[in-house]
């Protein structure tokens, strides 16, 4: 660790091995007291304000070690393993499906129940599952019940296997969890690397990666036999897999949105992903899409995000490039037959009488949106 002009070196600490108290439950409570050790934007960008809800949340398989939820009713499990247990390599996927699966038959009441008979690190529990979020930015109560709902009965979920070390082998676990789809839960297995300071024995410095992640898988069989479950691959293809196809569960809840706002909506956006990728564009989810680019030099370039309420937004394009962006906002708005308006903030976006525009209204305009960040991205090579 160097301050300044002085340098101190870090031990690292080695779970489960002899330095004491350094086991799975030690860590199991760091992550609970400190959450953020989750590298949730490698996992699921738009899962981040993550709050740890309990500990030892009894299932009918068994007791999961770590369930934190989010203010929008999204839930991560997690499962604290060491990479150094051989009894791991074979039961960590099995594992994983059970609690996915034990969830996946509970509602927000179930839950709930169970919650509040979970450890608190020792804390009085609460009265109930919503009063955990205190003061964070949470939805109304009865829009936070319909989400865990809603989540539960899609099973979808973030599953997290969290040890220290690396272990190629666990990484060659996860080819055979791809094909466990029907649950719609991502998975992900996370390495801490521990170290600690000489001078203070609680002062750590933790060191997260993300050693391997599924997709959401959408289609597969699930078969329900003796209280088990057993999930049989849906057909794969060969050849990369296109940017549509490559389903987060935050993508996935804003592809649901999207077909409540029109039924063909995600099947256009998603062609219009897929083509974007052939200039080398990319998709973020975070909230809303984000439609990026990386220029030749400078910040990644945002062409427009949509937010989950359908409304496309365009004032981020002038950010880093303005003289750029505004021609280009020009040339956006020629294509929807809109207008280029300024807010208060001095920030310019497209408008359509007078507003930011409702995604559905403009999605068979789509090719010629295309066709303006082809031009837009032309001119950054012009100038060479």
């Amino acid at each position: 660790m160097i301050r300044g002009d002085t340098s101190s070196p870090l031990e690292q600490i080695h779970i489960g091995g002899k330095n004491q108290p350094f086991d799975e439950r030690w860590l199991q409570k760091l992550i609970y007291c400190h959450p953020s050790c989750l590298p949730m934007d490698q996992i699921e960008p738009g899962l981040q304000d993550v709050i740890s809800v309990c500990m030892e949340l009894k299932l009918p398989c068994g007791s999961l070690d770590n369930l934190f939820m989010t203010p929008d009713g999204d839930i991560i499990i997690v499962e604290v393993k060491l990479w150094r247990n051989p009894e791991m390599r074979r039961t960590v996927i099995a594992q994983a499906l059970d609690y996915a699966t034990d969830l996946f038959g509970m509602d927000y009441e179930s839950l709930e129940k169970a919650v509040l008979k979970s450890d608190f690190n020792g804390q009085k529990p609460p009265t109930q599952l919503y009063d955990m979020f205190g003061d964070a930015e949470v939805l109304a109560e009865h829009d936070f019940v319909d989400a865990v709902n809603r989540n539960l009965k899609k099973g979808q979920i973030v599953v997290l296997v969290v040890g220290d070390g690396t272990n190629t082998n666990l990484e060659n676990l996860v080819d055979g969890l791809q094909s466990h789809a029907g649950f719609h839960f991502t998975f992900a297995l996370i390495e801490l690397e521990v170290f600690r300071g000489e001078q203070a024995n609680d002062e750590f410095l933790i060191i997260p990666r993300t050693l391997a992640k599924t997709y959401l898988i959408e289609r597969a069989i699930i078969q329900i036999d003796d209280q088990r479950s057993q999930v049989s691959a849906a057909p794969t293809t060969s050849g990369a897999v296109a940017a549509s196809a490559r389903i987060s569960i935050t993508s996935q809840q804003f592809f649901d949105d999207m077909q409540a706002r029109h039924p063909e909506l995600p099947n256009k956006l998603k062609a219009f992903m897929d083509k974007l990728e052939t200039l080398g564009i990319y998709i973020e989810f975070k909230k809303s899409l984000n439609i990026k680019w990386n220029p030749p030099s400078g910040k990644p370039i945002n062409f427009g995000y949509v937010n989950r309420n359908g409304q496309l937004w365009t004032d981020a394009a002038t950010w880093f490039v303005l003289e750029k962006g505004q021609k280009y906002l020009d040339q956006l708005a020629k294509a929807f037959d809109g207008e280029v308006i300024i807010n208060d903030n001095g920030n310019r976006y497209v408008a359509i009488n007078g507003k930011a525009p409702r995604v559905e209204t403009i999605m068979d305009k789509f090719d010629d949106w295309y066709e303006v960040i082809k031009a837009y991205q032309e001119t950054f090579y012009d100038d060479d």
